[in-house]
C-alpha cells in the first residue's frame, strides 16, 4: 500500500484523517465523526466497508456517495499501479478513496478499517486520532483466535504522538496492551466507559436514543443501547481534534445515520428490522435491542450467514429469543448452507424452522406466516443477506 500511494503521489496526505478500528460499531462510530465534522463546516470524506448494496457506498464526500463515474474515472487511471502491485480488491479500493477524497478538496477524511488494524490497508495514514471500537472474537482465522490477538491487531493502528480513544475493554490483560501500545508510541489514550452518559432515555419503535453526556443532551436517530458507546466515542474523538460548540455537534450526532444497523422498515402494516449484525457479540446486542425497542412483541429471524463465522454461538443466543426461524442462502460462495444452519439449531430451539434456498422464498415465507402487524421479522446474520433483503424491498 504504501508504494501504490507513493507511485499515485501519495494522495492521502492531501487532508487531515481521523482512523477507526474494531469488531463492532466502527461503522456508526465514523458516521458520528464524519457527521460532527461536516457541520462544522468543513468539507469531509468518509470510507466505510462493506457496502450494502451499491459499492458507491464506501466512498461519501459531504455525507453522500460519489457518482459511478467519480471513483470510476479514478481507477482507470490507477488500474496500472493496482495490477503492477497486484492489490486485492480492498486494498484497491482504499487507494482509490485517498484520491477520490483529495480530487473532492476534502478537508477531513474518517476511514473505517477493513478486518484488522496492524496490515490493513488503510493504515498507511497519519491520522489526527485513531479509535477502537468495541472488541470480540470475529475474523480468528485471520487475526489470532484469543481476544489478546485480536485487540494486538486492532492496536496496530496506534502511531507515535497520535492520540488513542478507545472503549475500556472488559479485560485488564487488553486493557494493559493498549496502555503499553500508547506509552511505546507516546501516544495520549483515553478509555471510554459507557457509564460516562446519563439518563439514558429509549425512543418508542421508530428507534432512536438520547442520553446526557457533560451536562448536556444528545438525541440520536440511530437505534439500541450500544450506540450510546459509539455515540461516546465519536464525541471523545472530536473533543481531540478541536472544541466546537454544542449545537454543532448536537445536530452533527443527531443526524448521523447508517443503513443496516437495526434498521426498521414498515410495509403494508408489517414492521421490518434490517440489521448486519454477523458475530455471537452482534446478536447479543440485537436481542437486547428488539427487547427494548418491541417488548412482548413476536419475533421471527430471516437469517444468512457464511460459513467462517461462529454460527452455533450467534444462532444459540438469537434461538432464545426467537418465535421462528427462516434459514436462506445469499448469492455468494462464502455462504453457509441453510440446512446446515438449520440443524444447529437442534436442541436449541423448538420453534418453526423453515429452510429456503434464496433470500426472497425466506422473506416471503416469514410474511405470510405472520400473526398481524404486532408481529416483528428480523432479517440479519450477514451483510450479503441484509444486501439481497434491502434490493427484494425495494
Amino acid at each position: 500500500m504504501y508504494e501504490a500511494a507513493a507511485r499515485c503521489g501519495d494522495p492521502q496526505k492531501s487532508y487531515l484523517s481521523i482512523h477507526v478500528a474494531g469488531t463492532n460499531g466502527k461503522g456508526s462510530t465514523c458516521a458520528y465523526i464524519e457527521s460532527v465534522l461536516r457541520h462544522a463546516g468543513y468539507r469531509t470524506g468518509l470510507y466505510t466497508s462493506p457496502h450494502i448494496t451499491d459499492f458507491e457506498e464506501r466512498f461519501k464526500v459531504d455525507g453522500v456517495d460519489v457518482d459511478e463515474s467519480v471513483w470510476f474515472e479514478v481507477y482507470k487511471e490507477q488500474e496500472e499501479v493496482i495490477n503492477d502491485i497486484g492489490l486485492t480488491f480492498f486494498e484497491a479500493a482504499t487507494l482509490m478513496s485517498f484520491e477520490i477524497f483529495k480530487r473532492a478538496g476534502v478537508q477531513f477524511a474518517v476511514f473505517e478499517t477493513g478486518m484488522g488494524g496492524r496490515l490493513d490497508a488503510t493504515n498507511i495514514i497519519m491520522p489526527e486520532v485513531t479509535v477502537i471500537t468495541k472488541l470480540a472474537l470475529d475474523h480468528k482465522e485471520y487475526l489470532g483466535d484469543t481476544i489478546e490477538a485480536i485487540a494486538g491487531e486492532k492496536l496496530g493502528i496506534v502511531k507515535a504522538g497520535v492520540p488513542l480513544v478507545m472503549l475500556n475493554p472488559v479485560y485488564q490483560s487488553i486493557k494493559q496492551l493498549a496502555v503499553d501500545r500508547c506509552k511505546g508510541c507516546d501516544s495520549e489514550l483515553t478509555f471510554v466507559d459507557t457509564d460516562e452518559a446519563d439518563k439514558v432515555i429509549y425512543g418508542d419503535g421508530g428507534g432512536g436514543v438520547s442520553f446526557i453526556w457533560n451536562n448536556q443532551r444528545y438525541d440520536l436517530s440511530l437505534t439500541g443501547g450500544h450506540q450510546i458507546q459509539n455515540a461516546l466515542l465519536a464525541l471523545n474523538a472530536i473533543k481531540k481534534i478541536a472544541k466546537f460548540d454544542y449545537p454543532i455537534v448536537y445536530a452533527g450526532m443527531k443526524s448521523a445515520l447508517l443503513p443496516g444497523r437495526f434498521q426498521i422498515i414498515n410495509i403494508n402494516g408489517q414492521t421490518i428490522v434490517i440489521d448486519v449484525g454477523h458475530n455471537p457479540d452482534a446478536a447479543a446486542v440485537l436481542v437486547d435491542t428488539l427487547k427494548l425497542q418491541f417488548p412482548n412483541r413476536r419475533v421471527s429471524f430471516v437469517i444468512g450467514m457464511m460459513r467462517d463465522k461462529d454460527i452455533a454461538s450467534t444462532l444459540e443466543i438469537l434461538a432464545g429469543y426467537a418465535s421462528a426461524f427462516y434459514f436462506a442462502k445469499p448469492q455468494t460462495e462464502r455462504a453457509a448452507d441453510p440446512v446446515d444452519l438449520s440443524t444447529l439449531t437442534n436442541g436449541k430451539f423448538t420453534g418453526e424452522c423453515t429452510v429456503k434456498q434464496n433470500m426472497g422464498d425466506a422473506l416471503q415465507a416469514a410474511i405470510d406466516a405472520a400473526r398481524g402487524s404486532s408481529d416483528i421479522i428480523c432479517v440479519t446474520g450477514s451483510f450479503y443477506t441484509v444486501s439481497e433483503t434491502l434490493k427484494i424491498l425495494k
